[in-house]
Order: C-alpha cells, then sequence, then structure tokens
C-alpha cells in the first residue's frame, strides 16, 4: 500500500512539473519576438583590439563612411540603413536609395547570433549584444587596419510590430 501511495506521488509531482515547463515554453517570449519589425541604423563604432604588455587595451572610435565602405565590403548588408524583419524568418534590407534585398535569418544559440543568409551566397553571422524593445547592438569582427570589432547600432522604427506581423 505504501508503494502505491509512493508512486502516486511521483506521478502527479512528475505530472505538474512537466506541465508546468510546458506552459512556461508555450507561453514564454521567443527570441525572435524582439527583433521583428523594422530598425534603422543610427551608429557604427570600431574598437581596435591593441596587445601591449601581455594585456589587451580596447581604442573605440566612430566609423566614417570611408571606412565602413572598407569594411563592409563583401558583406551582405553592405550600406543597408533599414532592417525590416519579419516573423516567417525573412528580413528585407533597404539602403538609402530604396533599394532593397530580401533574405532569410535566423536566430541561433539562446538568440544571441543572427544568421543572415543569400540565395548563392555564403551565410553570415551577427553577436546580438542588446537588444529591447526600442535600441540593438550587434558586433561582428574585422581585420581592416587591425584585429578589431565593428558595432553597429539600431533604433527601432515605431509601430513596424504590427506591421510585421501583419506581413507575416
Amino acid at each position: 500500500m505504501i508503494t502505491f501511495k509512493v508512486f502516486l506521488v511521483y506521478l502527479v509531482t512528475g505530472t505538474v512539473v512537466i506541465a508546468g515547463l510546458f506552459a512556461m515554453l508555450m507561453h514564454g517570449e521567443k527570441p525572435h519576438d524582439h527583433i521583428v519589425g523594422t530598425w534603422k541604423e543610427t551608429a557604427w563604432h570600431y574598437e581596435e583590439l591593441d596587445q601591449m604588455h601581455d594585456h589587451y587595451s580596447v581604442i573605440s572610435s566612430e566609423i566614417n563612411e570611408q571606412m565602413k565602405h572598407e569594411i563592409s565590403q563583401g558583406l551582405v548588408f553592405h550600406q543597408a540603413e533599414l532592417w525590416s524583419f519579419y516573423p516567417n524568418g525573412q528580413v528585407v534590407l533597404v539602403n538609402g536609395d530604396g533599394v532593397h534585398r530580401r533574405l532569410d535569418y535566423r536566430l541561433q544559440g539562446r538568440g544571441h547570433v543572427l544568421k543572415l543568409h543569400e540565395e548563392g551566397a555564403s551565410p553570415e553571422h551577427y553577436q546580438i549584444k542588446k537588444i529591447s524593445e526600442d535600441q540593438m547592438e550587434i558586433h561582428f569582427s574585422t581585420d581592416v587596419k587591425a584585429r578589431g570589432l565593428v558595432k553597429v547600432v539600431f533604433e527601432k522604427v515605431p509601430n513596424t510590430i504590427s506591421l510585421a506581423n501583419e506581413v507575416q
């Protein structure tokens, strides 16, 4: 009789735990929920990693248009000013002249790695360092000048989440 009661307690406890986990997963925010919408590029920053006397120092500076052109040469988002992310896994990149490119995107890991893929091209990976309702910062490494890191800062264009959900 005692073993049946113990079995019943374990069964009920296990069922409650599994149901709770399932409910949290179904109703929790997904990483792509934050990225859906249109983002405007606002700044590029370059951090040069300088190795001196067995320690690293960081030299940070704003990136001018010429350096931005050199760094982004060969990258998918070369000169894109607006990035519109849709829930269906597509992103549309629009440059200053209104020319747009449609790519596929995926968030990998715990939602901190942005993978962009255009048919016929190698995928590109970027680190999402910060993302909030109104600001996003992505990083990628570069070998321009010296080994360094490029930070691209975006601000969300207001009222674009509902539009992106309608297009879905």
